[in-house]
């Protein structure tokens, strides 16, 4: 059994603000084999990193008082919600809010960036040293800020894709299907893998089968993975397996039983929030 790829969540997320250039590096210097981010888009298109297009949880939006007006009802995954929306803001506006930690009470250590490290692009990443000969796992969001979009935010990616001509391995990921398949589409000629994103679904209810002709592999949550054998019936169709997320928080003994019992399932990679830990882990098996 192969040791599975360590994907650092959105950077090295348990020590600097997720979806930062800095916490993307960190999760590198900790022995990353890649890192996983998340694209949504901008009034004027553009690629900004951020997990979600509202920018409450993740931004210093709050303390921009002119920026207050703009805050509105929206949906955020089918539910009403009232937020600042990234389609709302212009790229260069944007620019003058940074990142703040998620879990501030959680991860004090992390929250001690807050307000740092500024909201990056897709192209300022791909243009990083630091990402050469690394995996880039590329999430692309769905939401309302599609809808304003005059192409797709898979032809976007693949503009800035194809612009950088960047020395690393691409893998595409969306919980959306329609998304990663236009994704699919409008990067072809450019070497990637695609991932189809799942939550709180059996294998009963998934066909297998059409997934596997149309996609390289799943991601799955971890109550997916250890509730019934996704790796065993995917590997049979070649379908790889990567897992989400591993937190050290949440271990019940040991953070060496809470990695091996995640490993000994044979998935392909794993999103792991402390990816040092994670790393550690896997060397001390050999």
């Amino acid at each position: 059994m192969r040791a599975p790829l360590v994907i650092a969540h959105r950077g090295a997320s348990a020590y600097r603000p997720e979806n930062t250039l800095e916490a993307f590096e960190l999760g590198f210097i900790q022995g990353a084999d890649g890192i996983e981010f998340d694209l949504v888009t901008t009034k004027d298109q553009e690629l900004i990193i951020r997990h979600e297009n509202t920018l409450s949880e993740t931004t210093s939006i709050k303390d921009i008082h002119s920026f207050h007006p703009l805050k509105r009802a929206g949906l955020l995954h089918g539910e009403p919600t009232t937020d600042w929306f990234s389609e709302d803001f212009t790229l260069s506006e944007l620019k003058q809010i940074k990142a703040v930690e998620r879990l501030s009470e959680l991860r004090p250590g992390s929250a001690k960036y807050d307000s740092q490290f500024k909201i990056p692009t897709f192209s300022e990443l791909l243009a990083c040293d630091f990402i050469a000969g690394k995996v880039l796992v590329v999430e692309l969001k769905s939401g309302s800020h599609l809808e304003h979009l005059t192409k797709t935010i898979g032809e976007l990616t693949a503009d800035a894709i194809r612009l950088a001509n960047a020395d690393c391995k691409f893998v595409i990921e969306s919980f959306d299907a329609e998304v990663l398949l236009d994704a699919r589409e409008k990067l072809l000629g450019v070497e990637a893998q695609y991932l189809f994103a799942l939550d709180k679904t059996s294998l009963e209810n998934v066909d297998l089968i059409s997934l596997a002709e149309d996609f390289d592999g799943l991601t799955i949550s971890l109550q997916m993975l250890f509730a019934e054998d996704w790796v065993g019936r995917c590997h049979e169709l070649g379908l790889q397996v990567w897992a989400y997320t591993a937190r050290a928080e949440e271990a019940e003994t040991s953070i060496e039983e809470y990695y091996e019992r995640i490993i000994k399932t044979g998935v392909d990679a794993i999103f792991a929030d402390h990816p040092d830990l994670l790393r550690r882990v896997l060397s001390d098996r050999g």
